[in-house]
């Protein structure tokens, strides 16, 4: 059963804990098609036994798909090398130094003759720290009255990395020049408006960009977005100066604090190598708490109430064309009502009371899966819907996971209890797995490990239909199977 260990109990456990979430009864009625998924209709041609041999069955299936994933995306992750993730920090970086030497300057314009006039300026050289820029004619920098920076242009980027030597015979540490990396960019509308110079207490900022391309050849990241990027609105308790980069954690805002901020992603597209990445319609929300400690200090911690996200990838090898929606909402009255700093500056729930949160996810597509002895492959269609609840302080509700494969759909509840300092290592975890009108209920302990039922035996569930034992989930030496009543065994690993 490792694909409701690994899928099932980690949305239960895990995702849920990405948040802590009521005694209000209205934890995320607001969250925009929270429904929990439906059950899947019921197949009245098959027999009570056959019912009982289909659900395990897929179960199978589900095991098999998801050791060929894991097997296919060992390192998907790591779609950019480590040079395309440097280079991609620099590329951010120049826009950023640019605008804090013009900020200091007071210019109000920066062009590709300028910038190369500064070539040895010390402050500027500052600026951008182990970078160095080569522009060409079309490179333009603006900075308005009101803080509103806009760059664009093409321009070489020389990126250096170094490292300190001790050198016994100096005693001294020298710095030497481990590698240098010189590629080209290419920023066409990149605006970062987070800055104000009028004080308020609502600020509405934007960042982002037409495209952005790094380098090129094989190593050629592309940044494109038909929204320009983010907007961000924010609310403070007072007036504010927004006078540098936009930060959540600020801490030093001279007791003005967060009431809410809203940061909103437009649809924003990555390309690299054979891999496209697209998030499309982000938004985050964060408000403040705060507390004086005894020594006249504010601490001031600011916390998500909500993360949405629609996103997609698309690979060539192996093949993937997945979409993922996620739709976490944490009811803002609880973080206010219920969250609190402590006086040594951390942050917990009051005492037997909890934040609701609902976390709703959906991940539809495909993916390839190389075939056994064979180097052609077959598709792995996914389709899951989940939806996660925190109903008290130290239970995380599974309300509903419907999953397909092969045409054929499981559907599963469950809930875990939480320990006492919420971890994700919790007391136990229950899932009631059903098809048709077969069910398994497993139980986990604190290890996630299945609780054995009979020792002698090994068994660790009932498989039941219309509440009729068919069968029975059995381990031994760490080997999982279902014996049935007609005495026939499906392994399942």
């Amino acid at each position: 059963m490792k694909f409701f260990k690994l899928t099932a109990l980690a949305l239960a456990s895990t995702l849920a804990l990405a948040g802590c979430g009521s005694d209000n009864n209205t934890t995320a009625s607001n969250n925009n098609g929270s429904a929990i998924p439906p059950k899947p209709p019921v197949d009245n041609s098959l027999s009570e036994l056959e019912q009982a041999k289909s659900i395990i069955n897929t179960a199978k299936q589900f095991i098999l798909d998801n050791k060929a994933i894991e097997d296919a995306y060992e390192g998907a992750s790591e779609i950019l090398t480590e040079r395309q993730e440097q280079r991609i920090s620099a590329t951010f970086d120049v826009p950023t130094g640019i605008f804090y030497y013009m900020e200091e300057n007071n210019l109000a314009r920066l062009t590709s003759a300028d910038i190369i006039a500064l070539a040895n300026n010390a402050s500027f050289k500052s600026a951008l720290g182990d970078t160095t820029i080569n522009p060409s004619s079309d490179f333009i920098a603006t900075l308005s009255t009101d803080g509103q920076f806009k760059l664009s242009g093409t321009t070489l980027l020389t990126t250096t990395e170094y490292d300190y030597k001790y050198n016994s015979q100096t005693m001294n540490y020298e710095k030497t020049v481990v590698s240098k990396d010189v590629f080209t960019n290419i920023y066409k509308g990149y605006i970062n408006a987070l800055s104000s110079n009028t004080s308020t207490n609502n600020f509405k900022g934007s960042f982002g960009f037409n495209s952005i391309n790094i380098g090129s050849g094989a190593e050629a990241v592309v940044f494109s977005s038909t929204s320009q990027g983010a907007m961000v609105n924010a609310q403070f308790s007072d007036k504010v100066l927004v006078n540098d980069e936009f930060d959540l954690n600020d801490i030093n805002r001279e007791g003005i604090t967060l009431e809410k901020a809203v940061i909103k992603l437009g649809n924003v597209k990555l390309k690299a190598n054979d891999s496209t990445i697209e998030a499309r319609d982000l938004e985050m929300a964060f408000l403040d708490m705060s507390r004086k400690l005894a020594d006249g200090t504010l601490v001031v911690r600011t916390l998500p109430s909500t993360i949405k996200l629609t996103g997609q990838l698309l690979k060539e090898k192996p093949a993937t064309d997945v979409t993922i929606s996620l739709n976490a909402v944490a009811n803002e009255a609880d973080i206010k009502n219920v969250i609190k700093v402590t006086q040594d500056g951390n942050i917990e729930e009051a005492t037997g009371k909890f934040v609701g949160i609902e976390i709703v996810m959906s991940l539809k597509g495909k993916v390839a899966r190389k075939n056994a002895n064979s180097t052609s492959t077959s598709t792995i269609p996914l389709d899951i819907q989940a939806n996660l609840k925190r109903m008290s302080r130290d239970v995380v509700e599974l309300q509903g996971l419907n999953a397909s494969v092969d045409g054929k759909k499981l559907y599963v509840t469950g809930k875990t209890i939480l320990d006492t300092e919420y971890n994700v290592s919790c007391k136990c975890t229950q899932l009631n797995i059903t098809q048709n009108n077969a069910a398994v209920n497993l139980k986990f302990d604190v290890d996630n490990k299945f609780i054995i039922q009979n020792a002698k035996t090994g068994k660790f569930a009932d498989i039941t239909v219309n509440g009729k034992v068919f069968g029975e989930l059995l381990q031994n030496n760490g080997t999982v199977s279902a014996k049935f009543k007609d005495n026939s065994f499906i392994p399942l690993g």
